[in-house]
């Protein structure tokens, strides 16, 4: 009976869902849940490995080279990388005669980190480098790292190959002397500040509160939220600084924890990296019941497991995400792809990553075929679009960003008409780093990506809001964007169905 009763509420919900997207042109996208516990035993890996050669692969490669379970968490990022290299392959334009293979570093990636914590401790607050062992070899293997970017320093640090950070854009990573091989491929949040004190002066959202990580990222955003929130009227209730040290923490967490939970702030900002005591916080406070209307970046685009079911039209997260171009042959290339080929459960994928596209409610002779017994696997196998979240879509961006540089470097030894001879792999290696800062091209779908100011380009945003439902089904609409180049009365763009369905933009 319990299971009727909880069938009957999601399939309500997701009525009642499909019929909310009807009320808006934006992107509406149905997302199924994780399940983060039955994960725990998985081997998660650390990053990608990216090299080419001037033969074909073997169809079983990857079957051979990856040859254990990755958490379901990191199925995006392993998709992108067969959708990237598979195309780039068939493109006769780039890399033509060769072939780009990648590998992915698991298996023992806890032991390396654990072992590289050691080796490379902070001496007086900065990270003790070590020289590089040259070794004789005529190519470079390009890595591509992240989320993390605590992890990837630790890789860059004991690595002398060219690295892509495809994680948010860190300012920790742009130490060029001491890490002159380690390139962001994400642009730098330069206006997101500006964005959410926007959305807040519309919504007249002027008494909030601010939670940040107690690093310098951290201390810079409160810095340009405070002057941009004075000059709109906007005030700061209260500004919890997360240490980054756990032990830290844990003796200030009930401070913390009160803050938040007496505060008559309504609206919080959180700003700071998932994996982190900041995310400890959060999900103590939803464990506390904190009912707020949380505004954060794409970071924090999760579905929480214990949430509660609410109609509340603004109960749940708020996120900031870097508009993303849509990749049409993604869908094409998850629908024919070749599983024999890729080590992919396809049914397990679609499950574990996915948002399904829940704009087929406009069509109604394609909503006759809904019924109680397949909606799920009707839309799974028939109507379904793959929404990268932003580090996904920098990875695909940073897999194209190793490929020109191949392919410039290639050309650069071709036309210099250098006699084939063994170079050191350092040395090689400089070299193909020093021609990836300078990297500007347009990827496939036309966007413009550009290694040498990339952080200083007018960044676009979408903005999203996530509702949760019971058994595990959560709902991300996009309820308008934020363009910082634009004049600044059209710099903020929300939806007019989603006002109206409010009845207005008080809280």
């Amino acid at each position: 009976m319990k299971k009727l009763c909880a069938f009957t509420i999601s399939f309500l919900s997701l009525k009642f869902s499909l019929i909310l997207c009807c009320l808006t042109e934006a992107s509406c996208f149905w997302r199924i849940k994780n399940s983060e516990d039955s994960d725990g035993d998985l081997q998660r890996e650390c990053h990608f490995y990216l090299w080419v050669i001037d033969k074909p692969i073997e169809d079983n490669f990857y079957n051979s080279v990856l040859n254990f379970r990755i958490s379901a968490s990191e199925y995006e990022f392993l998709l992108v990388m067969f959708f990237a290299t598979d195309e780039i392959n068939k493109n006769p334009y780039l890399l033509p005669n060769i072939t780009l293979i990648f590998s992915i570093v698991g298996g023992h990636c806890h032991d390396l980190l654990r072992g590289l914590d050691q080796s490379y401790t902070q001496i007086n607050g900065r990270v003790n480098f070590v020289n590089y062992f040259c070794y004789l070899d005529d190519s470079c293997n390009i890595g591509l790292t992240g989320p993390s970017w605590k992890k990837s320093l630790k890789l860059a640090m004991d690595s002398s190959i060219p690295m892509v950070f495809f994680g948010p854009f860190n300012p920790n990573l742009r130490d060029h002397d001491r890490l002159p091989h380690v390139h962001q491929v994400a642009p730098k949040d330069t206006h997101l500040s500006h964005g959410m004190v926007s959305l807040m002066f519309h919504f007249r959202w002027t008494w909030i509160g601010l939670v940040i990580s107690d690093d310098d990222q951290g201390i810079q955003f409160l810095s340009d939220l405070r002057e941009e929130s004075q000059r709109h009227g906007i005030c700061l209730a209260f500004v919890n600084m997360i240490p980054e040290n756990m032990q830290i923490y844990m003796t200030r967490a009930t401070i913390y924890d009160k803050q938040i939970m007496t505060s008559s702030a309504k609206v919080v900002i959180i700003y700071g990296e998932m994996n982190s005591t900041l995310e400890v916080s959060f999900r103590r406070w939803e464990d506390l019941g904190a009912r707020r209307i949380w505004i954060t970046t794409s970071q924090w685009d999760i579905i929480l497991n214990k949430k509660e079911f609410t109609l509340n039209l603004f109960h749940g997260p708020i996120t900031f995400a870097h508009h993303k171009v849509e990749i049409p042959k993604l869908r094409n290339f998850m629908q024919t792809m070749n599983t024999a080929k890729y080590p992919v459960d396809i049914s397990h994928t679609i499950l574990e990553w996915n948002y399904f596209n829940c704009s087929i409610s406009k069509n109604s002779s394609k909503m006759d075929l809904f019924t109680s017994n397949n909606t799920l696997e009707w839309t799974a196998l028939h109507n379904y679009d793959m929404a990268m979240s932003d580090e996904g879509y920098n990875l695909y961006n940073a897999v194209y960003v190793a490929a020109h540089t191949y392919h410039e470097h290639i050309l650069q030894q071709v036309e210099s008409q250098k006699k084939v001879e063994h170079n050191r792999y350092f040395t090689v290696c400089q070299q193909v780093s020093s021609l990836m800062k300078t990297r500007v091209f347009t990827n496939p779908v036309g966007e413009l990506v550009n290694m040498k100011h990339r952080e200083n380009q007018c960044t676009e945003y979408d903005i999203f809001i996530i509702w949760n439902f019971p058994q595990g089904l959560g709902l991300k609409l996009k309820i308008g964007s934020y363009i910082p180049c634009f004049p600044k009365s059209q710099q903020l763009h929300i939806s007019d169905d989603l006002e109206w369905a409010m009845g207005g933009t008080s809280i």
